[in-house]
């Protein structure tokens, strides 16, 4: 065996019966700044893989009298989110594909294309660096208010954090202004958490879900007697948010009526029960959101444009899932861990069909969509994560959709065996 040191980072480790085919690669690969290691005999890889943390494993499906395959499970239990590209000649492709079911990253067939070479161990280290890049942020976040952790590190999630941070230390306002699905209600309670009212309570209302004769007692409480079925008196979410936040999800679905008192508590900070006429002051912050064009709204006169002023006092601005692709091979991870253990079930990865799939599609229900499609993925799958294991609207994309690219490449084992740090952001 050869060690060969140039003191890079990433080392791709090479095991194949062929040294003339090890140092091949090993040629092929030093041009890209890998450290390069190889063997003949792959005990002298276990041996290593035990205390080295390596960025990707060529490995020879045929080694001698021994088969690559029957050591596929013993690494992956070693190290579960090693890329391994298992090295195959043509009759043997179909093993190979077995192979990938059981967890391997790719397979590269005999006589192969340096090019090819190149490109595939580089897609593997880049997914390996999100492994890497996962455990450290897991690390950083034994603290669960680390937003990375749920939510991705695009650059445009990085700038809804630092935001987030820094209305989070202030008593204002905040509309949080985004599609279905984009995490209103998860960075709603961040803001919760992060603030000096973390102790208090946070109530959230989704207006949408409470039928319009019922508003104004579901918000502002009733007295006893105040309309027919009102037979005791009734705390509404505004007192039992008091010291606290009270966040508003789907604000555009307040009646016009009821807009009109929640702006006088806005400007007071106090209100009358429903069928009462005693005073009650409250101390709370005021969170809301929305998945509509508020302002349009305002224009068609369908919303208060001075209660929706006094609401935006800070917006956020949450991105849809299609503008921030990067942070899908994060998400797919975390849902993929989440659901193993929710569902008590093991997936070994997802095909590359299956990502390719993931690329093209515009996510219109975002983040909560693709941790839903996850999910129901890993109930129908065996073993693998299939094309077929998708719903139909994924897989086959209507074509006047628009079609996105994901920023870096995946992989295809998606498989993870850290803590989960919550939920993707897709609440």
């Amino acid at each position: 065996m050869e060690t060969v040191s140039t003191g890079v980072k990433d080392t791709i480790f090479v095991i194949d019966d062929e040294q003339d085919l090890c140092l091949s690669i090993k040629k092929v690969l030093e041009v890209e700044t890998y450290q390069i290691k190889w063997t003949t005999h792959i005990e002298d890889f276990l041996q290593q893989l035990e205390n080295n943390r390596f960025a990707c494993l060529l490995l020879d499906l045929k080694l001698g009298g021994e088969s690559g395959m029957d050591y596929l499970a013993k690494i992956r239990e070693l190290d579960p989110n090693l890329p391994i590209i298992i090295i195959t000649a043509y009759d043997t492709v179909k093993t190979a594909v077995e192979a990938m079911k059981k967890g391997a990253f790719h397979y590269l067939a005999k006589p192969f294309d340096n090019e090819e070479l190149k490109a595939l161990v580089s897609n593997a280290v880049k997914m390996r660096h999100l492994y890497w890049d996962l455990e450290h942020y897991k690390a950083q976040c034994a603290n669960p208010l680390d937003l990375e952790s749920e939510m991705g590190n695009s650059d445009a999630i990085r700038s809804v954090i630092r935001q987030i941070h820094a209305v989070s230390q202030t008593d204002v306002n905040v509309l949080l202004i985004g599609e279905s699905g984009t995490g209103k209600e998860l960075v709603s309670k961040r803001i919760h958490d992060l603030s000096p009212r973390a102790q208090g309570p946070w109530i959230p209302v989704d207006c949408a879900s409470v039928p319009e004769t019922l508003i104004e007692s579901e918000l502002f409480g009733h007295e006893k007697g105040a309309f027919t079925g009102a037979h005791a008196q009734r705390v509404g979410k505004l007192e039992q948010a008091s010291g606290g936040t009270l966040f508003l999800d789907e604000i555009a679905n307040i009646p016009l009526s009821i807009q009109a008192k929640l702006l006088r508590f806005m400007e007071r900070r106090s209100f009358e029960r429903l069928g009462g006429n005693r005073t009650v002051t409250v101390s709370l912050r005021v969170i809301a959101a929305a998945n509509q064009d508020v302002q349009e709204l305002i224009r068609q006169k369908q919303f208060r444009g001075d209660l929706y002023y006094r609401l935006n006092e800070f917006p956020i601005h949450l991105p849809p899932l299609r503008e921030r692709c990067s942070d899908i091979p994060y998400l797919s991870l975390q849902f993929l861990n989440e659901f193993e253990k929710q569902l008590n079930k093991k997936v070994t990865g997802i095909s590359e069909e299956v990502l390719q799939a993931f690329q093209k599609y515009p996510w219109p229900g975002n983040v909560r969509e693709l941790r839903n499609a996850v999910k129901r993925a890993m109930v129908v799958a065996n073993g693998n994560i299939s094309k077929t294991d998708l719903p139909n609207e994924i897989k086959n994309p209507a074509r006047e959709q628009t079609t996105t690219h994901l920023t870096i490449p995946l992989r295809s084992d998606l498989n993870l065996h850290q803590s989960s740090g919550g939920g993707g952001g897709g609440r």
